[in-house]
């Protein structure tokens, strides 16, 4: 999968390739802490955390690098993937989320990989709805979610063993909505980088 924004490549991470930079972003306790995770101690543990990435990438879902074009650095991660309940069964609903390096915060690069996302969610896989999960404590990731026009449906203890923030966004709200426009430059292919 590769999709195109303004600044931005996101395609599939190539383990052997991106692991210092994606080492760089999941050995930061800033990252994980809003992932209820461990830092990354070692370049082997990124690398088998980016194939565990690239086995999820099926059915047109996946967690996805996200490249900054002007360094032509792996920044962050994009994911569109199955929202598992929290017995680790299909809940039948997909969620979208972000990983991103502290460094490369505040910059809207999420908001911009998300819109893209989302668009390719709701246009090539005609998902009719698509969730996010956050902490209630991550105040920037829910500033994300309601500028892409996510609505807040309340708190979960559905998902991840934690009482959550749960966002929403339906095909019919994103249609109407104004993020369509934002994303009408996005190119979208399914073949991988070369």
């Amino acid at each position: 999968m590769k999709l195109v924004t303004d600044r931005l490549i996101i395609r599939d991470w190539q383990p052997l390739y991106d692991a210092q930079q994606a080492f760089d972003i999941y050995s930061d306790s800033r990252v994980t802490r809003w992932l209820q995770s461990d830092a990354d101690d070692s370049l082997r543990i990124t690398k088998d955390r980016l194939q565990r990435y690239r086995q999820r990438c099926i059915n047109g879902l996946g967690v996805w690098a996200v490249v900054e074009k002007a360094i032509d650095r792996a920044i962050g991660s994009i994911l569109l993937v199955g929202l598992p309940n929290n017995d680790k069964t299909d809940s039948g609903k997909v969620e979208i989320g972000w990983h991103f390096r502290p460094a490369s915060w505040g910059y809207g690069y999420a908001t911009e990989a998300a819109a893209a996302t989302l668009n390719y969610g709701f246009k090539e896989l005609a998902l009719p709805t698509i969730y996010a999960v956050t902490t209630p404590e991550n105040i920037r990731s829910q500033r994300v979610m309601i500028r892409l026009g996510m609505e807040s449906l309340g708190f979960t203890d559905k998902y991840y063993g934690h009482t959550l923030r749960l966002y929403g966004l339906s095909a019919e709200n994103y249609s109407s909505g104004q993020l369509a426009s934002i994303v009408d430059s996005t190119e979208s292919a399914s073949a991988p980088l070369t």
